[in-house]
Parts: C-alpha cells; structure tokens; sequence
C-alpha cells in the first residue's frame, strides 16, 4: 500500500511522493501528453523522504528539457 507523502507541482507537470513499505519514492505526470515513457517517471527504494523528493524534481524538471524545438532555420543559399 502506498502513501501520498508529497506534491511537486508546476505549469509543466506534477510528481507524486508517496511512502510505500520498501521506502520511498516518486511517481512522474506532465500535463501534456508524451509520446514516449521514461525509465525514470517512476521510481521507488529511496531511504528516505528527501531523497525521492530531489529525484523527483530533477525529473519535473526534466518534463520541459525533453521537448523537441520548434525553431527553423534558415536557408542560406551559396551564391
């Protein structure tokens, strides 16, 4: 049975904390949907709160960096 211990939340997306019998650990939701899954949007077996929550925030962190960019560039013809 898990525990909901914790909430990160931002614009980008949520992780859940949450206390489990073999520890802690962390469970990784953006809001817009990915078309791929992750090794790391979820992990347990931290030893301690604090812990699943540093790991937790690099990967909310990581929600925004895995996207794609959309800029162009421009073509710059050889004259």
């Amino acid at each position: 049975m898990r525990t909901l211990v914790n909430l990160l939340n931002d614009d980008r997306g949520y992780v859940r904390i949450f206390a489990e019998q073999s520890g802690f650990g962390y469970e990784k939701s953006p809001h817009a949907a990915t078309p791929y899954q992750d090794l790391f949007d979820r992990m347990s077996g931290y030893d301690s709160v604090e812990s699943a929550m540093a790991a937790a925030q690099f990967q909310l962190q990581a929600v925004s960096e895995g996207r794609p960019s959309r800029t162009r560039r421009r073509r710059v013809s050889a004259r």
